[in-house]
């Protein structure tokens, strides 16, 4: 498919505030390029037509014609039932119930349950043989434990997985390690999904990041990265309970940056931690936790937070653009200023930020039922509801509605008093293994 045909018109148009009175009209192009149906004996390629990185093993040829009941991609299983689905419970950061309604439990029994190799050809070979009568009634793809291979984790790597979905389904397609959370590590150098829809994938672990460009109704859960940057455009990308950061990196933890004017729109988290990105004393990188901007000519967003935790990097903790319609936070912990090396200590080399809890220009920022620690700069809150910072802050950084809740004692505290407000001890494999269970 050319570039050209990628990038047809929609035909949606969007008003966009060029300085203070001034408009411009821009159309968005679309997030999904359509394809044409693949042959299951072909090799998978990806999007772009950019090779995979070498597998372990070949995936096993079909010995049959494919058919919905035992595709050539994958076995169905008469899997038995082994737990019930967990009630949502509040906390700050994971706690094993942040899990999205709507998707498969993976420890319920279905008549749609595969079982394929660690390899990115056979999974999406097993998506692409999938009816939409299947997917209403509930999928699980289960991979076996092993290494899934990475092409990089930027907008611009080669894709691991792209094309597979269908945004026509009525809900999601569940992808998870057949022997639980742990069991399959996806390589360091990262991956890249591009135009995937209606896809989950939930109980992976990398010492890489995500890069996610193009993709509808995708979600990421129980899993934890180096990083993750939504880019490009994107709709309703949700992340449950991922842990992202802790590392010496130049780079942001998390980012969310539309480009030219695709739709970049519905990014939420739940039960998420973000962790501190710290750049070195001779680096003069701007480095975030969170940083939500982009070249896009469009406004953007909403981006939403529940029950998450985010430590400040060596900038701030949320860089929130002013493109960006709004930001909203429900029961969630801003640890920027000195905090967040009380749970990651700085060491010699690394450059010792005082971030800011939140920096940029963003017009409507809310809070509620929330803990900030660290500056909160010229945003424009527009509601704050029974939400403490760590300081006075000045007249200008008081809320159009609410007000803030002063409390001193949160600038001063340990990491115990930290960890002691989370469900979870600590952050360390063993924990979330314990935790993430199904």
């Amino acid at each position: 498919m050319t570039e050209l045909t990628r990038r047809e018109i929609l035909g949606i148009a969007a008003t966009v505030a060029v300085g203070a009175a001034a408009t411009a009209v821009v159309t968005t192009v679309p997030l999904w390029s359509p394809w044409p149906p693949r042959n299951p004996d072909e090799p998978y390629a990806g999007p772009t037509g950019n090779p995979l990185p070498t597998h372990s093993a070949p995936p096993a040829e079909p010995t049959a014609e494919p058919t919905v009941a035992a595709p050539a991609t994958g076995s169905p299983v008469g899997r038995p039932g082994t737990s019930v689905r967990p009630v949502l419970a509040t906390s700050y950061g994971p706690n094993g119930t942040h899990f999205p309604v709507e998707v498969a439990w993976p420890g319920e029994k279905f008549e749609h349950d595969y079982v394929v190799d660690a390899d990115w050809i056979v999974i999406a070979r097993a998506l692409q043989s999938l009816e939409p009568e299947e997917v209403a009634a509930g999928v699980v793809i289960r991979v076996r434990p092993g290494t899934l291979p990475g092409g990089g984790d930027k907008s611009s790597s080669t894709v691991a997985l792209g094309s597979v979905g269908n945004p026509a389904w009525t809900r999601n397609v569940l992808i998870c390690p057949e022997k639980g959370y742990g069991t399959v590590v996806i390589d360091r150098a990262g991956i890249r999904l591009d135009q995937c829809a209606r896809i989950s994938l939930f109980g992976f672990v990398s010492e890489g990041g995500l890069a996610i460009t193009r993709c509808l109704e995708l979600q990421i859960g129980w899993g934890r990265f180096a990083s993750a940057n939504v880019t490009r455009g994107g709709r309703n990308i949700a992340f449950y309970e991922v842990i992202l950061g802790f590392r010496r990196n130049d780079d942001d933890t998390a980012g969310v940056r539309p480009t030219e004017t695709y739709e970049m729109s519905g990014i939420a988290r739940y039960g998420c931690v973000y962790g501190p990105s710290v750049k070195s004393e001779a680096s003069g990188s701007h480095c975030d936790t969170v940083q939500i901007e982009g070249t896009s000519e469009l406004m953007f967003g909403p981006f939403t937070s529940v029950d998450c935790v985010d430590y400040g990097s060596s900038n701030a903790a949320e860089l929130l653009h002013t493109r960006l319609v709004y930001a909203e936070y429900r029961h969630c912990l801003i640890l920027a200023g000195q905090l967040p090396w009380q749970v990651f200590p700085l060491q010699p080399g690394d450059y010792a930020g005082d971030p800011n809890a939140f920096a940029g220009g963003c017009l409507d920022v809310r809070l509620y039922d929330s803990v900030v620690a660290g500056a909160v700069g010229r945003m424009g809150f527009t509601d704050v509801q029974n939400t403490r910072l760590s300081y006075s802050p000045q007249g200008s950084q008081q809320p159009a509605s609410g007000r803030w809740s002063v409390d001193g004692s949160v600038a001063g505290w340990g990491a115990g008093q930290i960890m002691g407000m989370q469900a979870v001890p600590d952050y360390e494999p063993a924990t979330l293994a314990a935790l993430w269970k199904w």
